[in-house]
């Protein structure tokens, strides 16, 4: 396999057409036709930046040798944020987290909990007790006067 059949199995595989991965790269789709039918190879600043923005291995596209994708922190932080959808304000408090050292995390954790406690913690000035058992009485309330509803609707309807 040619460096311009691999060039363009790359491409396939991050399904993008010429034109898109022309734009992505700074490139015109002619450019990289040329590429991958060998007309013309690629330059060294090509590759070297189709090797730093996709974290594709310089190795393989070069030689057809080991993998395609080198696994960085990156790749794995970018696989990570997209298996479960993060958000960029997502991606970028998971990255500060992971910036931190155990002991700074483990504060953190010590302070969220402590916080939850706070929250949670019965204050003389209200009673949530009471309050719960207040919303589920007036939810039974509502439960009740829907079920009449429907009850006087159908006879309603047996008498129509």
């Amino acid at each position: 396999m040619t460096i311009g059949e691999r060039l363009k199995t790359f491409r396939k595989s991050i399904k993008k057409t010429q034109a898109e991965f022309g734009s992505l790269l700074g490139t015109s789709r002619d450019t990289i036709t040329n590429y991958e039918i060998g007309r013309v190879e690629p330059t060294d600043t090509f590759i070297q930046l189709l090797v730093t923005k996709f974290s594709v291995s310089e190795k393989w596209l070069r030689t057809g040798e080991g993998e395609m994708y080198e696994e960085t922190e990156t790749t794995l932080f970018n696989s990570f944020a997209k298996q479960y959808d993060l958000s960029e304000a997502e991606q970028r408090a998971a990255r500060y987290l992971l910036n931190l050292t155990s002991e700074e995390r483990q504060q953190i954790l010590h302070h969220i909990v402590r916080l939850a406690e706070a929250i949670t913690s019965t204050d003389p000035k209200v009673n949530l007790s009471k309050i719960d058992k207040e919303l589920a009485a007036y939810k039974e309330e509502l439960l009740a006067a829907e079920k009449g509803l429907l009850a006087s609707e159908a006879t309603e309807e047996k008498d129509a």
